[in-house]
Order: structure tokens, then sequence, then C-alpha cells
């Protein structure tokens, strides 16, 4: 009985010690998977107006998985609420005048909130208060 429980926990143990291996290969080399983003680098051009009047323009550079809300955070100063942008280069939405930031790509109106915009080389964002 003995050398059986022996046998059954060796088995076991052998069991345990392949699961856990990381498949590395025999020879004692260390194989890394590394993942390579898919990302292109891209210019897109930012114009800020408020109210009919451009502010500010820049040109920035950035890649095609980074969000509007990114671009933003990474070269403006912007203030969001919720998800929202409320205030952009120090110019803040005004609710009692209705007057709030909104944006264009390309002169269109888009539909998804900035976190979800991505852009593309060249695209033109326009936000306006």
């Amino acid at each position: 009985m003995k050398k059986k429980m022996t046998t059954y926990f060796t088995f076991i143990g052998a069991l345990f010690i392949v699961g856990c291996s990381n498949g590395n290969n025999s020879e004692g080399t260390n194989e890394t998977t590394v993942q390579t983003s898919q990302a292109e680098q891209i210019n897109v051009t930012v114009d800020i107006e408020e109210r009919g009047q451009t502010i500010g323009e820049t040109e920035v550079e950035t890649t095609t998985d980074e969000s509007l809300m990114q671009v933003m955070r990474n070269n403006f100063a912007i203030k969001e609420e919720n998800g929202m942008i409320v205030a952009v280069e120090g110019v803040e939405q005004d609710e009692e005048e209705n007057l709030y930031w909104t944006y264009t790509i390309n002169d269109e109106m888009v539909n998804t909130g900035a976190e979800d915009t991505t852009l593309e080389d060249s695209d033109q964002v326009t936000f306006y208060l």
C-alpha cells in the first residue's frame, strides 16, 4: 500500500511540474512573445472655436489607437465631467446660455463621444462652443 501511495504522489507531482512549465525548449532559451501594436503614427489638426472665433489651431501627432479624448487630454487644457468635455483652454460651456462644447471631424457631425472616437491621418477636428 505504501508503494502504491508513493507511486501515486510521484505521478501527481510529475503532472504538476509538467503542467506548470512555461513551455521553454530544452536548450534553455527563453522565447518571449512580443505583442506589436498595429497603431500607425498620424497627424491631425485640432481647431478650437468659441462663438465663431478661432482661439487655437494645433497640428497634433498621435496614433490610430488613441481616442480623441486622449488626444485632447495630451495636448490641451480640458475639463471633463461625466465623460464629457466641459471646458477647453479655460473656456467653459454655459448651460444658462445653452452653449456646449461639441465637435466635427472633417466638417461632419460625429455621433459618438470623444472617448469612443478614433482619428485617421489628416483628419480636421473642430471643437466649437
